[in-house]
């Protein structure tokens, strides 16, 4: 009996101090990335700090689970084989890639796929693109990309690659913008449906040796384009 009060007195205590320990990190700190405030709150226990998933989700990093396994991808970084990759053509881009809702980054522009939406004849993206520099960034002459070259896709699961691009339309004016130092746009970009397939994929291709491209700016990643799976959201 003394020995099973003593196991009970133990457990008791390390509760109390386990308690003691999480009220005291409760305030924690603010995080903030690229001078941008995200959600949640870092805290120290035992020593060590620990950053919310969101936050790291908000750097531009992937983070998946599986029973008893939390893998995160760096951006840039090679997916594991897993990852089924789209078949064929530009969708075979080593590209940066994420799911519906979360924030991609190639260390010159963020991109976010906020949502798809069928409207009939057409599917519909919504496309969030940022600046993520220091400087005023001309989208379209600065980064490589080429408003003529169809360099926006969207696959689909019947094995269709819809562009419809347009020099007038939604997405290609807004992409013309120079943009101020964290500045952006969200646009819907419309794609004519082709076949029975629903929508899998959106890439969005950028020429890191594109001729017009500033090279002062420096992509974090060897190919700085952007895949987009549309079949999962973070």
């Amino acid at each position: 009996m003394k020995v099973i009060r003593q196991g009970r007195r133990r457990a008791v205590v390390g509760v109390l101090m386990l308690g003691m320990a999480l009220a005291q990190t409760q305030s924690g700190w603010n995080v903030v990335i690229n001078g941008r405030p995200v959600s949640g709150r870092a805290i120290v226990v035992g020593g060590k700090t620990y950053v919310p998933l969101d936050a790291l989700r908000a750097s531009g990093i992937t983070a998946t689970t599986t029973p008893g396994t939390l893998s995160l991808t760096l951006p840039g970084a090679a997916r594991p084989a897993t990852v089924p990759q789209a078949p064929g053509g530009t969708n075979q881009a080593n590209a940066v890639e994420g799911c519906v809702g979360e924030q991609l980054f190639n260390g010159v522009l963020r991109l976010r796929v906020q949502k798809v939406e069928d409207l009939g004849r057409q599917w519909g993206v919504t496309i969030e693109v940022r600046n993520g520099t220091s400087k005023r960034l001309s989208t379209t002459a600065a980064t490589g990309i080429d408003i003529y070259s169809e360099e926006l896709s969207l696959s689909t699961t019947d094995g269709n690659t819809l562009t419809n691009s347009s020099a007038g339309d939604a997405w290609s004016l807004a992409i013309r913008q120079a943009l101020p130092p964290g500045g952006g746009f969200v646009v819907r970009k419309e794609f004519g449906k082709r076949g029975e397939g629903q929508p899998q994929k959106l890439v969005f291709i950028l020429d890191p040796k594109a001729r017009s491209r500033d090279t002062a700016l420096r992509y974090t990643v060897a190919d700085p384009s952007f895949r987009v799976r549309l079949d999962c959201q973070r």
